[in-house]
């Protein structure tokens, strides 16, 4: 059953505060029995825990041949361009074309990506500037993923189970997270690059076969965007209207803008931790270890009833553990324990957040709403990445993650005091 739209969008609609009517499943896990769903879910799944393995594989080679943090950096810039760039068009294509069919192909470009880094790595041809252009097409096509995955979701669960889904898929973020980044770092020491490079294009071939299977309703003729200049307008409208969903996107973009550490553990791993690759993997994958122990109470996080209070609690939780990450640098468990503690927080903000964009968005929306979450999103750690490796290739590693995260508080702090509404958001 398909979500119903939201009859009114103009500003006097807008959250003060907001009153989010949510029915919740009888069972966490029951949303899962809606067949085109769990195909969506399960394909996901196993797909992401490839590419977090691949990303893994490109941060060692990328430092391995270049030994520059800047150069790790530039990773997160080339990830962040078109995400930026082209997001809001495929929100737009997203609520304009058939989004099983866009999934499909947007499955298959990504895939091409693995295997030209494992053909090129195989041959000895690999050089930076190769891995570069590679991680510019893999962003360009994810810019077209983000929207219309996000936008196909509430099209395959009744609304009475969005609750679920939401936490489920953020379950299902982190535990890919976890997964693949753990496994990528034992999987380059021990199998190699090559092979780190074709396993993830054999779990791209689940993912494609999963989308094959599914049946996705489509937009009614009635309620589809018009292309143009037209739909994207509508979408900033939209958005404009809703400043709750703005501030909400905002708290994480900066969040993980200042304090995402994620392009300096190579750094950290080679250096100041000499754990090796083993190692990376450990700590790409603590921050969803965290998000992981939670995974029990995903319902109950839901059910909190200020919602904006939540979230900004939850990523000032979030900065805390980041400045105690760049503070303490070792051992290894406790540079674990306090990234852990980061991805916690950022489970709970995750949920918080994705309930408020979700059911206060009509479906005739989603994909340009999605796509601004995808900007703000998925943009904001890769620009923090690429800060960050600029920031530590000026001063130390060590300074750009404590500055980083204490950057992160007091952007938190000003958006709640700009905001002020926002610390009223609340469901009932």
């Amino acid at each position: 059953m398909k979500a119903e739209p939201q009859k009114n969008t103009s500003p006097d609609s807008a959250i003060d505060p907001a009153i989010v009517p949510v029915a919740t499943s009888p069972s966490y896990w029951a949303v899962l029995r809606n067949r085109d769903y769990a195909l969506l879910f399960w394909g996901y799944l196993i797909s992401s825990a490839g590419t977090q393995m691949q990303i893994v594989a490109v941060a060692w080679q990328v430092y391995e041949l270049t030994h520059s943090a800047v150069a790790l950096g530039i990773i997160g810039l080339l990830q962040a361009i078109p995400r930026l760039l082209f997001s809001l068009v495929g929100g737009v294509f997203a609520d304009v074309l058939d989004r099983r069919k866009m999934l499909l192909t947007i499955e298959i470009a990504m895939s091409s990506a693995s295997v030209v880094l494992a053909l090129c790595t195989h041959l000895h041809m690999i050089n930076i500037w190769i891995i570069y252009v590679v991680v510019l097409f893999s962003a360009t096509i994810s810019a077209f993923e983000f929207p219309t995955r996000q936008a196909i979701i509430p099209t395959l669960v009744p609304r009475a189970q969005m609750a679920s889904a939401v936490s489920l898929s953020s379950v299902m973020m982190q535990l890919t997270f976890a997964i693949g980044a753990a496994f990528g770092g034992y999987t380059v020491a021990w199998l190699g690059l090559v092979n780190t490079y074709w396993f993830d294009v054999i779990t791209y071939g689940v993912a494609i076969t999963t989308v094959l299977l599914m049946v996705v309703p489509a937009i009614p003729s009635e309620k589809r965007a018009q292309p143009g200049l037209q739909a994207f307008t509508a979408g900033m409208h939209f958005l404009r209207s809703h400043p709750i969903i703005l501030a909400v996107l905002s708290l994480d973009f900066f969040a993980t803008f200042f304090g995402s550490p994620k392009a300096l553990l190579p750094v950290y791993a080679n250096d100041i931790l000499h754990v090796g690759p083993e190692g990376l993997g450990i700590l790409l994958a603590a921050t969803s270890i965290g998000a992981l122990v939670l995974t029990p109470l995903t319902g109950l996080i839901g059910r909190v009833a200020y919602k904006g209070a939540g979230v900004v609690l939850a990523i000032l939780a979030w900065g805390i553990c980041i400045v105690s990450f760049g503070v303490a640098a070792g051992p290894l468990w406790l540079s674990v324990l306090f990234l852990a503690g980061a991805g916690a927080a950022d489970m709970i903000s995750m949920i918080l957040r994705g309930l408020v964009v979700q059911l206060t968005t009509p479906d005739e929306f989603r994909g340009r709403i999605s796509a601004v979450n995808a900007m703000f999103v998925v943009g904001g750690p890769m620009l923090g990445q690429f800060e960050s490796g600029v920031v530590a290739g000026f001063v130390t590693p060590q300074l750009s993650v404590i500055s980083g995260g204490i950057a992160c508080i007091i952007a938190t702090l000003l958006i709640a005091v700009a905001v002020p509404r926002l610390l009223r958001v609340k469901v009932e």
